[in-house]
C-alpha cells in the first residue's frame, strides 16, 4: 500500500501542475459551436476533502463528453464535437488528475473510459471515435517523450488493444509484446533489485542503499536531458543535507555497455550520489526495467516500493518539493 505521505505529495504535485494546465472547464474547441464546451464534472455537495474530490473528478471526467445528447457527436471529423487538438488538451488535463489519485482508482477510471468508448464505437461502426481516442491516449500516456507519460495508465490501453475487436492485428501483436514490460516495477510494488559497480570498483545492490527515499536515475554520458536533470537536482534546496541525513539517496546508473564514454563523463556527477554502471547489463537485457528512453527516473520509499515510475523532470521536482519542502 502506498504511504499516506506519498498520496498527499501526489495530490500536491497534480494540483500545482493543474493550476497551469491549458485545458479546463469552459474550454471551447476552436471552430466548433459556441455551446460545445468541455464540461467538467460537478462535485457533489457532500465532498469537501481534496483527495475525494480528485478521485471523483477522475472517475467522472468523461461523463458529459460521452453523453448521448452532446452536440456534434455524429461528425466523424471531430472527436465527439471537439477537434483532435482540443480533445488532446483535455486529455493532458486528465493525465494530471490520474497522477493525483491512488493507482487503483486511476486504473479503474481509465478502464471504464476505454470500455465506454469501445461500446460507443461498436454501436456506431461508421464512426471514428475509437481510433481517435486511442491515438491520443497513446500519444499522451505512452510516448516515451511525452511530458505526461505514465506507464501505469498505459496498461489499460495495452490490455484493451490485446483483446478488443476494434484493434488491428498489428496493435494486438504489439500489445502482447508490450504488456509484460509495462507491468515491470508497477506503482505500489517493490522495485526489482539489481547490482551495479561504482567508479571505485565496489559492487553494490540497489537494496543496499539505506535511505528514506531512493531515486534511481538511469542516465547516459553526454545526454542533454540527463544533464538538465543533474543540474535541477544539484540546485534543489538542501539536497546535500538530505543526502547526508539519509533522507534521500540518488542511484545514478548507466545501463549500457560503452564504459569508455561513461568513465570520461563520470567526473561531472555529484560525489555524494551512488554513481555506477550495470556491469551485468541485466537492467535492459533481462529486462528488469522498461527503459524506453533516457533519462528514466524512479522514486522509491525506504522499503524500495515504487512511488514514481519513469517520471518527467517537472513532476519529479514537484514531488521533491511536496515531500521535503524548499527551505535551505
Amino acid at each position: 500500500m502506498l504511504k499516506i505521505r506519498y498520496v498527499v505529495a501526489a495530490i500536491a504535485v497534480a494540483a500545482a501542475l493543474l493550476a497551469g494546465c491549458k485545458g479546463g472547464s469552459g474550454k471551447k474547441a476552436e471552430g466548433n459551436p459556441a455551446d460545445n464546451r468541455f464540461a467538467m464534472p460537478e462535485l457533489p455537495s457532500m465532498i469537501s476533502d481534496q483527495q475525494q474530490a480528485m478521485e471523483y473528478i477522475t472517475a467522472h471526467f468523461w461523463d458529459k463528453f460521452l453523453a448521448e445528447d452532446r452536440p456534434g457527436v455524429q461528425d466523424t471529423s471531430l472527436v465527439r464535437g471537439f477537434t483532435v487538438e482540443a480533445f488532446t488538451e483535455h486529455f493532458c488535463q486528465y493525465a494530471l488528475y490520474l497522477r493525483a489519485v491512488p493507482p487503483q482508482k486511476g486504473l479503474a477510471a481509465t478502464r471504464s473510459f476505454l470500455d465506454r468508448v469501445e461500446k460507443i464505437q461498436l454501436a456506431n461502426p461508421e464512426g471514428t471515435l475509437w481510433h481517435k481516442v486511442t491515438d491520443v491516449y497513446f500519444k499522451i500516456l505512452q510516448d516515451p517523450n511525452s511530458p505526461y507519460r505514465n506507464e501505469e495508465f498505459c496498461i489499460p490501453l495495452i490490455e484493451k488493444r490485446a483483446t478488443s475487436p476494434l484493434a488491428t492485428e498489428e496493435e494486438k501483436a504489439r500489445a502482447e509484446h508490450d504488456l509484460p514490460r509495462f507491468c515491470l516495477n508497477r506503482l505500489g510494488e517493490k522495485a526489482a533489485n539489481f547490482a551495479f559497480t561504482l567508479r571505485s570498483g565496489r559492487v553494490m545492490n540497489l537494496y543496499d542503499i539505506d535511505s528514506e527515499y531512493t531515486m534511481i536515475f538511469f542516465s547516459n554520458p553526454g545526454c542533454a536531458n540527463c544533464r538538465e536533470v543533474i543540474e535541477m537536482l544539484k540546485s534543489f534546496p538542501g539536497i546535500d543535507q538530505l543526502i547526508e541525513n539519509r533522507q534521500l539517496a540518488v542511484a545514478n546508473v548507466y545501463p549500457d555497455a560503452d564504459l569508455g564514454e561513461w568513465i570520461k563523463y563520470a567526473p561531472i556527477y555529484p560525489t555524494n550520489w551512488y554513481n555506477g554502471y550495470d556491469h551485468l547489463l541485466a537492467v535492459n537485457s533481462t529486462p528488469l526495467y522498461n527503459i524506453r528512453a533516457i533519462p528514466s527516473v524512479y522514486m522509491l520509499d525506504r522499503d524500495k516500493t515504487v512511488l514514481l515510475k519513469d517520471v518527467p523532470s517537472d513532476l519529479l521536482m514537484e514531488f521533491l518539493k511536496a515531500v521535503f519542502g524548499t527551505t535551505n
